[in-house]
């Protein structure tokens, strides 16, 4: 393919990602992902606002606490930006953190935290665990944390589980104005800004706030090898509703379009890869062949591209404390470069080494490891902590 041929596809395949599958760019990881949470898109641009910010889910981590490797630890980031468009945990909202044990994609523990208005200065939350069945229904749990948010001090259960909930530092970093203006230059031959990715690189998220509820949980009380995701639903006075849900970062932002992105936050991931005549599935396949296109080694086949939104699809964020593999694959803590990751896999390169004969037998020919677009060059943030609970101090 001719370059400036190959320019002009790359700059489609960005305004896409940008806008019209609804908006990497503009909504980061997984904030405001989706219609419902909020998040209008106006003229190509986000509106400066957040209708649901106390349902809408940015991030998940999953990772071995650095000041003590025998305990894991859960964190979920809610609200966007909060420090520009406020609000709080919401009185009517539960936040889950859901843990499969068994690798069928099924919840057999959660973790939920609700919050309340007792009168003082923060919301009292309260931590319930629930298991087996109970999980899925998030009926019949046992109080297992309690306190208030942004609290000095964790709050400790009898179990010897930790759980701190408040206003932080948003951990996510990303050049958002880069990747938007690398688009307006590909597109218009002018970059917003007058920046594109690796042109002076700015980490758009280094001083916006969100919400943050943390858990540490000894990790003997857990198998080796857990599946998680985070989900939340609000209750309308008469029922409880699904809302936001994440495992890996940015699946749902990237490849699903706007259509299509209601219905799949409110998907079990056990169900993705079929419901609604797999189109899950099919978006992430498309998504793939499309955006590696870019690649000078061409698309991915379509037995690759099947093999990768099987990795994908479900949406479940797996953590095995025995396994090497880097993040998003294998869990995630705060420092890692998942965007990096992310950019360089979906526009056709293979860092992990899965394709060829050093990686899945038979889904060949070997692809190198630098995709089309192999990253954003911004890096992690410096102002996380060493300890409990770890997020930085908000700004």
């Amino acid at each position: 393919m001719r370059t400036a041929s190959r320019l002009a596809t790359l700059g489609a395949a960005m305004t896409v990602l940008a806008v019209g599958a609804a908006p990497l760019l503009t909504s980061a990881a997984d904030h405001l992902d989706a219609p419902a949470l909020g998040g209008t898109v106006v003229a190509g641009e986000l509106a400066p606002h957040s209708e649901h910010g106390d349902r809408d889910i940015n991030d998940l981590y999953v990772f071995e606490a650095p000041d003590d490797a025998g305990r894991t630890v859960l964190a979920v980031t809610v609200n966007p930006a909060i420090n520009l468009f406020g609000g709080d945990f919401g009185t009517n909202v539960r936040y889950a953190i859901n843990i499969d044990t068994n690798g069928d994609n099924i919840q057999d523990l959660a973790y939920v935290a609700t919050f309340a208005n007792d009168g003082t200065a923060n919301l009292k939350f309260k931590l319930s665990r629930y298991d087996g069945a109970k999980a899925v229904s998030y009926t019949g749990g046992r109080t297992v944390a309690q306190g208030h948010a942004n609290d000095a001090a964790r709050a400790v259960g009898g179990n010897d589980i930790w759980a701190w909930a408040g206003l932080r530092s948003d951990p996510f970093f990303f050049d958002l104005t880069g990747f938007i203006g690398t688009t307006t230059l590909l597109t218009t031959g002018t970059a917003v800004g007058g920046d594109s990715l690796g042109n002076n690189p700015t980490d758009f998220f280094a001083n916006l706030n969100t919400n943050a509820i943390v858990l540490s949980v000894p990790s003997a009380q857990l198998p080796n090898r857990i599946g998680v995701w985070a989900t939340t639903s609000w209750y309308d006075g008469t029922t409880w509703r699904k809302a936001d849900q994440i495992g890996r970062p940015a699946i749902n932002t990237v490849f699903n379009p706007k259509a299509d992105k209601n219905d799949f936050n409110v998907t079990a991931p056990s169900e993705q890869a079929t419901a609604f005549g797999g189109k899950f599935m099919k978006n992430v396949e498309n998504g793939l062949k499309f955006f590696s296109s870019l690649d000078s080694e061409g698309a991915y086949t379509d037995a690759q591209a099947a093999v990768l939104a099987g990795v994908l699809i479900p949406d479940v964020l797996v953590y095995d404390r025995t396994s090497e593999l880097p993040a998003p694959l294998n869990g995630r803590t705060l420092t890692d470069d998942v965007i990096d990751v992310e950019l360089n896999i979906t526009t056709g390169g293979d860092p992990l080494n899965l394709f060829g004969a050093d990686g899945l037998t038979g889904l060949g020919p070997d692809r190198n490891a630098t995709g089309a677009v192999p990253g954003d060059g911004v890096g992690a943030h410096s102002d996380y902590l060493a300890t409990f609970p770890y997020l930085g101090v908000p700004h």
